[in-house]
């Protein structure tokens, strides 16, 4: 089963049931969506934490071997993971997003999860 965390929604707050409830998640899906929604030098306090979205992902005729590289070193950054079998971008233009598809490997399972980045 995994550790628990509690539940963050889309602006990072915790997500509360209708019926008041907190709500949990497996703690290693949540920590991958926090990673890969990190800018590079976007948190005071780990400058140096997070994708570097301007300088490698979001340019012209991004090096997509690179992109994908970069986001499967995140992933694999979170300490339960143990393995990346497969990362899949695809932009939204109009939405201005980045979706990133990915299937990451833990002691305990293999998962597939989607994570939407806005710039």
């Amino acid at each position: 089963m995994g550790v628990l965390d509690i539940l963050l929604d889309t602006g990072g707050d915790y997500k509360i049931s209708d019926t008041g409830d907190i709500i949990l998640t497996q703690s290693v899906r949540q920590a991958i969506k926090i990673r890969l929604k990190w800018f590079l030098g976007e948190w005071r306090l780990g400058p140096l934490l997070g994708l570097d979205y301007w300088g490698t992902v979001l340019v012209k005729n991004p090096n997509l071997v690179k992109v994908r590289q970069a986001i499967r070193d995140e992933i694999l950054s979170v300490e339960e993971v143990t393995g990346v079998n497969r990362v899949d971008l695809k932009a939204d233009a109009a939405k201005r997003q980045l979706i990133v598809s990915y299937e990451a490997v833990t002691s305990e399972e293999t998962f597939r999860e989607e994570v939407k980045i806005n710039v």
